[in-house]
């Protein structure tokens, strides 16, 4: 048998020997004390496994100590058997409800004694171990509870992000989990030459902004005292009070890091190509208006330019006949002259033809023009139109949805 501390309180010598004798010789290491004062010291100074505690005593009697040990938490799981010559069940309904284990009544058989502290010794270790067992299980439920709460936060983050429709949106849902995991952070947004901070500029010392512009893009993390930093390409998270005193949730807490950052630059990137699309989409209309304008001025003066140009012609070659008329030429000359002036007339209109070819050209490539135009804007509002609905059915479905 493994070596078991035993303090026996009792004043009568004979008991303690008896004791010894009964004990002793099975691998028990017994301790005496003659009163109940001397027995509470030795108990404080070094617990025992087991105490036997004898009820009649001068001074403290056995009761008076067994209530001082049992409101200490120290011996909590030491047994405490009661040795005394009253058998009455009143003796031995005081002693349990004071906090005893066990009642033995004097004179006992050493074999008796021997039984009861072995059942007593296996129960208290049973007992320690069932606690040991619950008060683990109870960690590793906090622990689990603590757990599912942060991965339901960050969850919580993603599925919202998928509604949001600025920068700024994402950027206070990130932080607001932050919040809820009682961090203190600082939120630099960076795209392309326009940096934001978060939650406010002001709130963002000089030194921190410093801190977070300069380090390396691509060192994921950067731990410094109680802080973190965590950077992204389209954003940086400087976290000021890691909780280094709990390694466990300082290790949760940077694996979720990542995920709220990564989540983040997803969406920052998805509203960033979303606002190029449509500056594009809006440029496009914009040049194809433009274009639209052009061509049809250009056909107003097409058309305008071969009316002025004909009725030009036609009244030069009515003045021209005129002229030959009162010149006197011979018949042949002013025939050989008219006959030259139609020809050049019928050139000319030929000519003319050709430039209402050329405006009916103008008039395809506007007519396609005017077509991409409507077109572009069909699809533009086709676009807006799946966006809204796609954001309600985010909103309504995240709204539905129970995270943990």
């Amino acid at each position: 048998m493994e070596d078991i501390d035993v303090l026996a309180i009792d004043d009568d010598r004979i008991v303690q020997k008896i004791v010894r004798r009964a004990l002793e010789p099975h691998g028990f290491s017994v301790r005496t004390a003659d009163d109940g004062e001397s027995g509470l010291a030795a108990a404080r100074a070094e617990p025992p496994d087991i105490i036997l505690l004898d009820v009649e005593m001068p001074g403290m009697n056995g009761y008076q100590v067994c209530e001082q040990l049992v409101e200490d938490p120290a011996f909590k799981y030491i047994p405490i058997v009661f040795l005394s010559s009253h058998s009455s069940l009143q003796e031995r309904l005081l002693g349990y409800e004071i906090g005893a284990s066990d009642y033995i009544v004097k004179p006992f058989e050493s074999d008796d004694l021997l039984a009861r502290i072995g059942v007593l010794l296996k129960y208290a270790r049973e007992q320690r171990e069932l606690q040991e067992q619950i008060e683990l299980a109870r960690r590793t439920a906090m622990e689990a509870l603590s757990t599912t709460s942060e991965l339901g936060q960050a969850m919580s983050f993603m599925e919202n992000s998928l509604s949001y429709n600025t920068i700024e949106d994402a950027a206070q849902g990130l932080l607001e989990v932050t919040r809820n995991l009682a961090l203190d952070c600082r939120l630099m947004v960076s795209l392309e030459e326009h940096t934001c901070w978060f939650p406010s500029e002001d709130q963002v010392s000089p030194l921190e902004k410093e801190l977070m512009t300069m380090s390396d893009r691509n060192q994921r993390f950067l731990d410094f005292g109680n802080s973190t930093l965590v950077n992204y390409p389209a954003a940086s998270l400087l976290v000021t009070n890691m909780p280094l005193d709990n390694p466990e949730r300082y290790g949760r807490i940077k694996d979720l890091l990542p995920l709220l950052l990564s989540g983040l630059s997803a969406k920052i990137y998805a509203l960033a190509t979303q606002q190029a699309l449509k500056e594009h989409a809006d440029a496009l209309k914009h040049s194809v208006a433009q274009i639209r304008g052009a061509l049809y001025q250009l056909g107003h003066q097409l058309i305008a330019s071969r009316r002025s140009s004909t009725e030009t012609l036609q009244s030069m070659v009515h003045n021209l006949q005129d002229d030959l008329l009162r010149m006197g030429l011979k018949e042949d000359e002013e025939e050989y002259l008219i006959e030259r002036i139609d020809n050049s007339a019928e050139e000319a209109l030929d000519a003319m033809d050709s430039g209402a070819e050329l405006a009916a050209s103008f008039s395809f490539v506007h007519n396609n023009l005017k077509q991409v135009y409507t077109e572009q804007q069909r699809l533009t509002q086709a676009f807006d139109h799946i966006l809204s609905q796609q954001q309600q059915v985010e909103q309504s479905a995240a709204g539905d949805i129970e995270l943990f």
